[in-house]
């Protein structure tokens, strides 16, 4: 996921957490620090499509996924309650501490949950609005989709979103070598489990689908993707299309709020916030060649977002 206006996590706050495996960490400090950051704009399409139905309730929301609380600080500021949830242990409780005790938001606003998108404990047909945000690729997507439908009251709404890596403007040179790194972690990135979230990462959610009978006003929202899926494409990983005829395909160009200007210490830090957490010294001959051709300049940044509406048929 990306990040959003919260406070970011103090020296005595337990920010690396178990995540996809018994070996593989997130930090939590570096990923708010470096990863995107999620623009009012986000929120407002979010809010923009839950709006336009007729009742639209704004009762419950469900963060899917949510890792530390980010997109759920964001929610709670629309909802009455937010369901944070995630698999991970730790996680919950870290999105506690963040949201009621860091930001000082009331914790009768929430409710914490260590449950799997596949199968969760919230009560059927209770929510008006999921959000899964970087995080189906790590889902079996189908079922997760369909405990999401179970959750949602008859004209709720489910967002699903995922944004890819950076792609730079700059010299043949630098994008070579920018890719190249990419290229190389996909190698390290093997297995089922990352496989599988290749396949849909690689798509553009794309492969992702929603059964007519239980879903309608399907919209896709392509971003800064310049018109074509390869933007979201790290190796040949690419699960098959899903899109239905009907479904609302757009295409948003140069959105500034998911490009910025960086330089190579900061393509370091973010890279590493990717897993498997690859350490620069175990590519330095890639990023020699990258920071040689950067030549000390920064360089604008500009990141592929999907974001993915459906509302549950009544």
């Amino acid at each position: 996921m990306a990040t959003a206006s919260m406070a970011e996590p103090t020296s005595d706050t337990p920010t690396k957490e178990l995540g996809f495996s018994i070996s593989q960490g997130v930090n939590w400090s570096n990923y708010i620090a470096y990863r995107p950051i999620y623009p009012t704009s986000f929120f407002e399409r979010i809010y923009s499509y839950h709006a336009q139905k007729p009742g639209a309730a704004w009762s419950v929301a469900h963060d899917v996924g949510a890792g530390c609380g980010i997109v759920s600080s964001t929610l709670a500021t629309r909802f009455d309650r937010v369901v944070v949830s995630d698999p991970n242990d730790g996680y919950a409780a870290l999105a506690r501490k963040l949201l009621v005790e860091e930001a000082s938001l009331p914790e009768s606003k929430f409710r914490f949950l260590q449950e799997t998108a596949e199968k969760s404990s919230v009560e059927s047909g209770t929510v008006d609005l999921v959000t899964a945000c970087e995080c189906i690729h790590w889902t079996t997507p189908d079922v997760a989709i369909e405990e999401f439908g179970r959750q949602l009251r008859p004209g709720g709404t489910l967002v699903i979103t995922y944004y890819t890596r950076p792609l730079i403007e700059a010299g043949e040179r630098a994008v070579k070598a920018w890719l190249a790194l990419w290229a190389a972690l996909s190698q390290r990135s093997r297995g089922a489990l990352y496989d599988k979230a290749y396949c849909v990462g690689n798509s553009g959610l794309e492969s992702l689908e929603f059964p007519e009978g239980e879903w309608e006003t399907v919209k896709r929202v392509y971003i800064n993707a310049h018109g074509s899926l390869e933007a979201f494409e790290v190796n040949d990983l690419v699960g098959g299309s899903k899109v239905k005829e009907g479904e609302e395909r757009v295409w948003v160009e140069d959105d500034e709020d998911w490009c910025h200007m960086h330089g190579i210490e900061w393509f370091k830090a973010y890279f590493v916030t990717w897993m498997p957490s690859t350490p620069v010294a175990e590519l330095q001959g890639f990023w020699d060649e990258l920071e040689v051709a950067l030549e000390g300049k920064q360089v604008k940044t500009r990141t592929p977002l999907v974001m993915v509406f459906a509302t549950k048929r009544a």
